[in-house]
């Protein structure tokens, strides 16, 4: 094999290191052959998200050792989001398809689909998107239920939901959330009872030093703050900080933890 290469090259060995990273979605056929489907939802700048992807699934077959074919979709809030810069191609039968958010929702008309629960995240950020979602949301939850499914599955759509609308208006306080949307609150969620829990555990140890009604009302607190900070770090696709080390922080620390990744969610 000869390189026809102009220029001056160093050589050099390089190692490449990767972090774990977690796809919005995958779909495995389970009553036959057919391609993995990958998707990626991209809401915000990033010049590497062609490179990103197509790394994340070429791990994932080495890891799985699988041969199976694939289709990556990229489907994008907004076409501002798009760098428009893919370098690479995919050989039948796998495929590429990348999408643009609103012109998928355009498609559905007035008609109910699991896309549903991303409509918040094609909403401005402003006073009268925010207005509009006490009589928004619970269309959209009515939507879902419309598509007689499972109902765990009904409840998994609702859950993304409200994690669509969180993270579009990251201003809103869970209380906010809660009451604009109509729905479920968190902290009677199996997972929001979960961290709620650990804070008031955490809360009552500190009361019996201060009093039981200011460490039950500590303890909440911080448990909101945990489930805050989990939901945030699953936005930015890491790895959940561990329940216990969080819940063995003051008050303080959660919130500039919380702080300071709301500023990256916002970068």
């Amino acid at each position: 094999m000869r390189l026809n290469l102009r220029g001056n090259y160093d050589f050099e060995s390089v190692t490449v290191k990767t972090t774990e990273k977690r796809f919005d979605g995958f779909m495995r056929r389970t009553d036959g052959d057919g391609p993995n489907v990958f998707l990626e939802i991209q809401g915000y700048n990033d010049d590497t998200i062609y490179w990103r992807s197509f790394r994340e699934v070429c791990i994932w077959h080495e890891e799985n050792r699988s041969d199976k074919p694939f289709i990556l979709i990229i489907l994008f809030i907004n076409k501002q989001y798009d760098p428009d810069n893919c370098g690479l191609s995919c050989r039948q039968p796998c495929r590429l398809i990348r999408k643009n958010l609103a012109d998928c929702l355009r498609g559905m008309g007035k008609k109910a689909g699991v896309l549903t629960v991303l409509k918040p995240l094609i909403l401005p950020d402003r006073r009268e998107s925010r207005e509009r979602l006490p009589e928004l949301v619970p269309r959209w939850k009515e939507d879902i239920r419309s598509l007689s499914l499972p109902e765990h599955e009904t409840n998994e759509l609702t859950e993304l939901l409200s994690y669509a609308v969180v993270q579009r208006f990251w201003k809103l306080t869970l209380k906010e959330v809660e009451k604009m949307m109509q729905l479920t609150p968190l902290d009677q969620t199996v997972a929001g009872q979960e961290l709620i829990q650990m804070g008031v555990k955490k809360g009552r140890k500190e009361g019996r030093k201060e009093g039981r009604k200011e460490g039950r009302k500590e303890g909440r607190k911080e448990g909101e703050l945990i489930g805050k900070i989990h939901m945030a770090q699953h936005f930015l696709k890491r790895r959940p900080t561990r329940k216990d080390r969080l819940a063995s922080k003051s008050v303080g620390e959660l919130r500039a933890m919380l702080k300071k990744l709301e500023s990256e969610l916002r970068t």
